[in-house]
């Protein structure tokens, strides 16, 4: 018998990996590799440990790759994947890397317009969905694309593109969704119920019933009645129940939402039912519904997403029914004041709207002390509105100190930049933001960029006020060059205008961008091989340096995968001191991150 060639052993270890076969298929690779290195088997090795949920010798093996093919967008589009799977935020920086490498790389522009919209980051997506639809004409990304835009209030956009030669106009909800948010209820009414007769999906039918009320509001509650009775979906009885509610008709939304409590007791459904009860002046019945409804939450193992709207809706109710001094007893004896920061945060509002401040504060700073995150920003914003702005400005920055995960630091910029008027003026503020969002930034979503963007232009402002022009010019360019697609609150023209007023207002020219002259320091001309043999570098030295050189920047843990090992700072700190005694500035501690501290290579 002839034994395989390489070649053979190639295509069956492609044959098993295709058939689904991926253990049997990493075997034949493993084999392989023990007497040659073949990118492509390499490649398929690590494919088939990702298939196998070996996430992290996986990810190993694609960091190695993506060291040595750094232009490869498949392998960068794939490492993606597997930082995904294992919930890593640096996900996202590796899919933009691979759409940059391959702008008509199907696949990742396709998984990376999907991580976008996940993250509810559908402006961000919308430039990588128009691409693929350029590219394919696929339906199934027309769809996707149309979702995109209506989402991000691009709806008559949705409707013109559905609507274009070549598209063949193929019914879909997204179509059907954008045409009722541009206002065309009874075009989108007939689409959603064509789809209903097809497909008899209750998400079809509710989109129906919601445009159909819009453009024929008379016979929308006996519509909805009828569907009803044939298809008690809670979704739409919740629509219904809201349309009732729009209509002043009370007591029929009353009765509806108390057949819908009987499909699902869901907190947000008692909450409309107690709403419902003080609307019609049924007092007895709305105050121990409330009463109730708190007491279940608060037994709960962990409440409700509707649990501050619970507390909030019950403060409110029993501040316009019962005599002051009535009211906080009664709210203090049924919302406990201990470590749950929403009923912290909503006792403090209820001094606050009393006209107590001083009992707000101490209310507000227990919130922070139970949880520096969401309690702070609440006492952050009490203080801002009191005029406090040394405190405040002390409490954000704490804050921003300490939050790791990007959702937190997410939060605290939407926070600070909501409040930019008041916020943004405190210098040290506006600059932790905008280092720490820095920091973050191959990671950062559409929201957190523009934030970034409103923290330089109110950098630029100030720098202008105190006639700082270099300063205010340079924050402006990068302002500029952050500032997401499709922005919201920080456009373009903020950033030119104060251009154009530090040119009028500079006695001199002051470039801030300086052309590179023809000329180079010997350092920075030396290549990464030189470097090493200048510094003589250890083997652990020179991996750290060439991943560094590849990649930019990294954190601890991807150089503790890198080297196998843990003790990576001491080998880091090793390699700074040696290019410093060289008169070298090769690599930048960037502060610390979730995964440990960040370095930046700034050589050449």
């Amino acid at each position: 018998m002839i034994p395989a060639t390489t070649d053979d052993e190639k295509k069956e270890a492609f044959r098993l990996y295709n058939e689904g076969q991926h253990q049997e298929s990493l075997a034949l690779c493993n084999r392989l590799l023990e007497t040659a290195r073949d990118p492509a088997v390499e490649i398929l090795a690590a494919t088939n440990l990702f298939s196998l949920g070996k996430l992290e010798d996986a990810e190993v093996y694609f960091r190695d790759l993506a060291r040595r093919m750094p232009e490869s967008s498949h392998i960068h589009s794939y490492l993606a994947k597997v930082l995904e799977r294992g919930g890593n935020e640096s996900a996202i920086a590796e899919y933009a890397a691979a759409v940059r490498l391959d702008p008509d790389n199907q696949d990742a522009l396709r998984s990376y317009a999907a991580s976008l919209i996940a993250r509810k980051d559908e402006r961000g997506a919308l430039p990588v969905l128009k691409r693929l639809y350029l590219i394919g004409k696929r339906p199934d990304d027309l769809r996707r694309l149309t979702a995109a835009l209506t989402r991000t209030g691009c709806a008559e956009e949705a409707c013109a593109l559905y609507q274009s030669p070549g598209t063949g106009k193929p019914k879909s909800r997204e179509y059907a969704e954008a045409l009722s948010a541009a206002g065309r209820y009874r075009e989108a009414a007939d689409e959603a119920r064509v789809l209903y007769d097809e497909t008899h999906n209750a998400l079809d039918l509710r989109l129906y019933l919601a445009a159909r009320a819009r453009a024929d509001a008379a016979s929308a509650p006996g519509t909805y009645a009828s569907f009803l009775r044939e298809t008690p979906d809670p979704c739409i009885f919740l629509d219904y129940v809201h349309l009732l509610q729009e209509r002043g008709e009370y007591l029929r939304a009353l009765a509806t939402v108390k057949k819908l409590i009987a499909l699902d007791n869901l907190p947000q459904y008692r909450l409309i039912a107690c709403e419902l009860s003080a609307a019609l002046g049924d007092h007895a019945n709305a105050l121990t519904g409330y009463e109730n409804l708190i007491r279940d939450e608060l037994d709960a193992p962990c409440p409700s997403e509707d649990f501050r709207h619970i507390l909030r809706s019950y403060r409110r109710y029993i501040t316009a029914q019962l005599p002051q001094e009535e009211a906080i007893q009664r709210f203090l004896a049924c919302v406990p004041g201990d470590t749950n920061v929403v009923c912290l945060e909503e006792t403090a509002e209820m001094y606050r709207e009393r006209g107590e401040a001083g009992e707000a504060r101490s209310w507000y700073y227990r919130a922070y002390r139970a949880d520096y995150v969401n309690g702070g920003l609440s006492y952050a914003e009490f203080l801002a509105s009191e005029g406090d702005d040394r405190e405040c400005e002390k409490v954000l920055l704490y804050i921003l100190a300490n939050v790791r995960k990007l959702s937190d630091l997410s939060r605290v910029a939407a926070a600070v930049t909501k409040n930019h008027e008041t916020l943004l003026r405190l210098r040290r503020l506006t600059g932790e933001l905008i280092r720490r969002l820095e920091e973050r930034r191959d990671m950062l979503g559409s929201d957190e960029r523009e934030c970034l963007a409103i923290a330089y232009r109110s950098a630029a402002t100030a720098a202008l006020s105190r006639e700082d022009y270099a300063a205010c010019m340079e924050n402006c360019l990068c302002g500029i060059d952050v500032l997401p697609p499709y922005s919201r609150e920080c456009m373009a023209r903020d950033f030119l205008t104060l251009i154009n007023r530090t040119k009028e207002q500079m006695p001199t020219d002051c470039p801030v961008i300086k052309a590179s002259g023809p000329q180079k320091p010997a350092a920075a001309r030396r290549s990464v091989q030189a470097l090493i043999e200048v510094m003589a570098l250890s083997l652990p030295e020179q991996e750290i340096l060439a991943f560094l050189a590849t990649h930019k920047r990294a954190s601890e843990t991807d150089l503790r995968r890198l080297l196998g090992t843990r003790r990576v700072a001491g080998i880091v700190n090793l390699l700074i001191r040696k290019a410093k005694a060289q008169g070298i500035m090769l690599l930048e501690k960037k502060g610390m991150s979730a995964e440990g501290e960040v370095y930046e290579y700034c050589g050449t």
